[in-house]
């Protein structure tokens, strides 16, 4: 995935290749949901770092990825790397850019100058969720992805309940292909989002996949890891 990382409030130049440089990042976007039951406020990181929480995942033999500033936590596979709850990273430059706290990546130079997998949360003013999910899906595919040919093509809003049964929201996968891609690199791409209503506007789970690679996260595991959202030190 060519991406544009922000970091320290600096929008860098498109990496070469298909996912470039995904260490994480401080994003500046302002105006991201900060919790799962609180209204908008911009988001800061001073420094980003490994954080493996303690606390105990919802979902057996996965982690746990705490986001204090957004209220929130959800679970994620043992091997992903977690970054530190006051991180944020995303993909773009401003005023394109889209990117959240709760940061977490997996699969980092699976193939040349790429990693396979990008999570984090976010959110968008639209109290409307399947709208939410779908422009944040398609917003996210053409930050990540700009040589995307179809810029990415969402799919169905599809009804998902997290496991703790507090959230009602809905699930869309967007998907593209990717062009040029290095030898041992994905030819396609998912972006999964989850929606849900917040007080103000909705909140968004993100997930960037390179698809079509062995590890690449499909729907299912998307679903699981959207379905272990709660709240979070509220």
């Amino acid at each position: 995935m060519a991406v544009a990382l922000l970091v320290a409030g600096v929008g860098l130049a498109t990496a070469a290749g298909k996912r470039g440089r995904d260490p994480g990042s401080n994003d500046p976007t302002p105006g991201l949901v900060s919790a799962l039951t609180t209204s908008l406020r911009p988001a800061t990181s001073p420094k980003a770092a490994a954080a493996v929480s303690n606390e105990t995942p919802v979902v057996p033999g996965y982690q746990v990825v705490v986001a204090p500033d957004s209220g929130a936590a959800y679970d994620v596979p043992a091997d992903w790397t977690v970054s530190a709850p006051e991180h944020s990273g995303g993909f773009g430059t401003a005023p394109h850019s889209v990117g959240g706290k709760g940061y977490a990546t997996e699969g980092k130079n699976y193939c040349p100058g790429s990693t396979r997998t990008v999570s984090f949360l976010t959110g968008t003013d639209d109290a409307d969720s399947a709208a939410a999910a779908t422009q944040l899906g398609t917003r996210t595919a053409k930050a990540a992805y700009p040589n995307s040919p179809s810029g990415g093509t969402p799919g169905p809003a599809q009804p998902l309940d997290s496991l703790d049964g507090s959230r009602h929201g809905v699930f869309v996968e967007t998907r593209g292909a990717i062009t040029d891609a290095k030898p041992g690199c994905a030819t396609e791409y998912s972006v999964y989002t989850f929606a849900t209503t917040a007080e103000t506007g909705s909140f968004v789970m993100v997930i960037a996949a390179d698809t079509g690679v062995p590890k690449a996260v499909d729907p299912d595991t998307a679903r699981r890891i959207f379905a272990s959202i709660r709240p979070h030190g509220t």
